[in-house]
């Protein structure tokens, strides 16, 4: 089984947390992580730049001249993509294509991603934080304390004090245990969760 310690915010070990093999102790599914981190990039795009069509740019819709006789190319309208200032053909639309991943296969680099960082001494798992009012300065000797220096800091509830506390410390980045996704886990070298959020983790991924 896999075995953390819990410890307090000042770096106290308070007990020992034991935590199911297949979530926290489970084989890296180094394909299911890829698969996970494309999707999440993908669909982050806002697919916003566009081009115009030869029914979209400003000029007259009047032939510019008749279509034989004068010698010169067969045209029906100014706006056509021959034409200097004319619309684009096949020029990019905004609205791109969603793409998806079964969810066994998002289960799976979760599992994969909690697994590697237990393996890799990277887990810190903490009874909670408790703050009476908004301070930075806190909150940095609190981390200074755990040797957090690059983290991703899971919350099981809302803790307003501490969150606004932390959002300007470099290198950290504070979510709820429901916001979790793969790539945000990849980008921090640790990954910080109370108990609570752990445990929470072991029931939703443990099916």
């Amino acid at each position: 089984m896999a075995i953390v310690d819990v410890v307090d915010q000042n770096g106290n070990k308070l007990k020992e947390l034991t935590l199911d093999d297949m979530v926290f102790n489970a084989e890296v599914h180094d394909t299911a992580i890829y698969l996970t981190l494309k999707q999440y990039l993908h669909n982050q795009r806002q697919w916003s730049r566009a081009t115009k069509t030869k029914g979209e740019v400003s000029g007259s819709g009047k032939k510019p001249w008749k279509q034989k006789g004068t010698g010169r190319a067969r045209v029906g309208t100014i706006r056509s993509p021959l034409w200097r200032g004319g619309g684009i053909t096949f020029g990019p639309q905004p609205g791109g294509r969603v793409l998806k991943v079964n969810k066994k296969i998002v289960q799976l680099a979760a599992r994969s991603v909690l697994s590697s960082k237990y393996k890799g001494k990277m887990l810190i798992v903490i009874d909670g934080f408790n703050l009476d009012k908004i301070k930075t300065k806190v909150v940095y000797e609190i981390f200074k304390k755990l040797g957090i220096n690059n983290a991703l800091v899971v919350l099981d509830s809302s803790n307003p004090n501490f969150q606004l506390s932390a959002r300007n410390i470099d290198k950290i980045k504070i979510i709820r245990n429901n916001t979790f996704n793969v790539y945000d886990a990849m980008k921090y070298k640790q990954l910080v969760m109370t108990e609570k959020a752990a445990l929470m983790f072991q029931e939703a991924l443990n099916k």
